[in-house]
């Protein structure tokens, strides 16, 4: 799916880019967010038993939680310097920019949206055009105040939390709208956006799908009966987080699987983590959540659950790590079970992808012996015999090699990434040597990253890798600063600054106080507001420990000490 991703991507190019070019850089999205959206238009409508639209969830997700930074920026803004435009090729130009054109295609409707495309191409071939030219466009195709409706999401940072809760015994939904970020308090918090919003009402006679524009701070929808349940935005292409009122959330997580979309389960889960994270929910009420998804078998779902039990493993103390496990093997057991290790007959891809990911999860995250061992068996027999496992498999069957290996598993890996086949082969184990958990073999790694056995184009990301695994981190920060302009001169300089992304996983207050110190006294800038992202996502995660530490291992050790609870 990836390769199909990108060789549409770099087709659309022909149209958003070549046939019609930004007049200056200010503009990127117009080409990169255009041919974004396009790439998954494209392969969606090739191949849909991908449900790429589904997957492109995660991208989203993504981008909403840079844009949920006070450091964010504008999916366009003046650029002056080289180190601007750089700073632009990021997960707002793509993923924002991406979906939030989706939206727009979902508001006035496909065929008027494709009318207004196919207009602004036309009118400027062969030349060079603005954001203003592409509203123009549409909204002269579609009749419909476009830059009234889009402006804010292209030339301001952020996006709303849309809040939803019942009054009039049910009869009437409140709908609020306010900016999401995960720090309190700061300036454009009073922000407004015009946010079209889909809703799914349930009621007693029957299911009802609304659209309307939320463009004040509170609007209210009456409807003729009681609403039993409620989604807000329906389908999941809305770039906004929803949070429900404590009983419409309750009535959704009766029945997710049944009430909710796999998107719309996926934006569930992932709101309430960003809820949860910027202390607008507590850690127990999230954690409760996840246990309603053990029936889960969607893949981008499990993807946020996945996510989310990483983050706290990077928060949390070491001695509540066990406890966490215990957690992550209790919510994972039942779709494990179910999925087993070898794919049945008219099994799609991505439940193949799905089996590879959560035997992944609970050999790592949630260290489970027996799941372990198995790994072990069925590697060996791999290594005899490429077809005895499953190639989604094969992935996951390194990363648990090597979260429980040794000196020899160390060997294997490395041998294997050496005298790799192919590039696949080779990326597999490379970066299976950041999942070591041992003091000595990580040095090794690290070692690795600056004596040109590994390309320079692969080394940054390795490194950061490191700089986010737990076991590994404070070794990769000392390693980081001991080499910091060794590394600066032999890296490119597009990856040397995802490299400095690896920051946000040194999530204590010791670490954190370090990063600063050293960023500070070095004065180094990585273009844009990159550096104060990254900054910034890290003050986060050190603040989510400071707040729940102690709520969290009250829960965790409930949990250790019942763990059917």
């Amino acid at each position: 799916a990836r390769v199909a991703d990108v060789v549409a991507h770099e087709i659309a190019h022909m149209w958003f880019g070549d046939l019609v070019t930004m007049t200056w850089w200010n503009g990127l999205w117009l080409n990169e967010a255009f041919a974004t959206f396009m790439e998954m238009l494209a392969v969606n409508a090739w191949k849909p038993e991908w449900e790429r639209w589904v997957s492109f969830g995660v991208s989203r997700a993504a981008a909403l939680q840079v844009d949920g930074l006070r450091s964010s920026r504008p999916i366009e803004f003046e650029v002056t310097a080289p180190k601007d435009a750089e700073a632009m090729f990021d997960v707002l130009t793509y993923e924002k920019g991406g979906a939030v054109l989706r939206m727009l295609e979902q508001y006035l409707g496909p065929t008027l949206f494709r009318d207004g495309v196919r207009r602004y191409l036309t009118d400027h071939q062969f030349g060079n055009a603005e954001t203003s030219d592409l509203w123009r466009a549409l909204g002269e195709t579609s009749g419909q105040p476009i830059p009234a409706v889009m402006d804010g999401w292209i030339f301001r940072p952020g996006y709303p939390m849309v809040t939803i809760r019942t009054e009039n015994g049910g009869r009437t939904l409140c709908l609020s709208q306010h900016r999401f970020t995960y720090l309190p308090g700061g300036p454009g918090d009073s922000e407004r956006w015009q946010v079209p919003v889909n809703l799914r009402v349930r009621t007693k006679g029957g299911a009802t799908s609304l659209r309307f524009l939320l463009s004040a701070s509170e609007q209210r929808l009456d409807l003729p009966e009681p609403v039993e349940a409620v989604v807000v935005n329906e389908g999941g292409y809305g770039f906004y987080r929803v949070r429900y009122a404590p009983e419409l959330l309750e009535r959704l997580l009766e029945r997710p699987l049944d009430l909710l979309a796999p998107i719309e389960r996926f934006n569930l889960v992932n709101d309430a983590w960003a809820s949860t994270l910027a202390g607008l929910e507590p850690i127990g009420a999230y954690l409760d959540l996840t246990a309603r998804f053990r029936g889960e078998d969607d893949r981008n779902v499990w993807t946020a659950l996945l996510t989310s039990f990483a983050s706290l493993r990077r928060v949390i103390l070491p001695g509540d790590r066990p406890s966490l496990e215990i957690l992550v093997r209790d919510r994972l057991e039942p779709v494990v079970a179910r999925l087993g290790w070898a794919p049945v007959p008219g099994e799609g891809d991505l439940q193949r992808q799905l089996r590879g990911e959560v035997l992944r999860g609970m050999g790592t995250l949630g260290n489970d012996a027996a799941i372990q061992a198995e790994a072990r068996a069925l590697y060996a027999k791999y290594r005899g015999d490429a077809s005895a496992a499953d190639p989604n498999v094969v992935a996951a069957l390194i990363a648990i090699l090597a979260h429980g290996g040794g000196e020899e598993e160390y060997a294997e890996i490395l041998g294997r990434f050496k005298t790799a086949q192919t590039p696949q082969e080779e990326q597999r184990y490379l970066y299976a040597l950041a999942g070591f958990c041992q003091a000595d073999l990580l040095r090794r790694t690290l070692d690795l990253t600056l004596s040109g056995e590994v390309r320079s184009q692969d080394a940054p990301y390795l490194v950061r890798s490191l700089l986010m695994n737990v076991h590994a981190r404070e070794l990769a920060w000392v390693f980081v600063k001991e080499h910091w302009d060794a590394l600066e001169r032999g890296y490119p300089q597009g990856a040397f600054r995802r490299m400095c992304e690896g920051i946000t996983g040194l999530a204590t207050p010791e670490l954190e106080a370090d990063v600063r110190e050293f960023f500070a006294a070095k004065n180094i800038s990585l273009g844009g507001k990159t550096l104060e992202q990254y900054l910034e996502q890290l003050r986060i995660a050190v603040a989510f420990r400071e707040r729940e530490a102690a709520n969290l291992a009250i829960y965790l050790s409930r949990l250790s000490a019942s763990p059917s609870a």
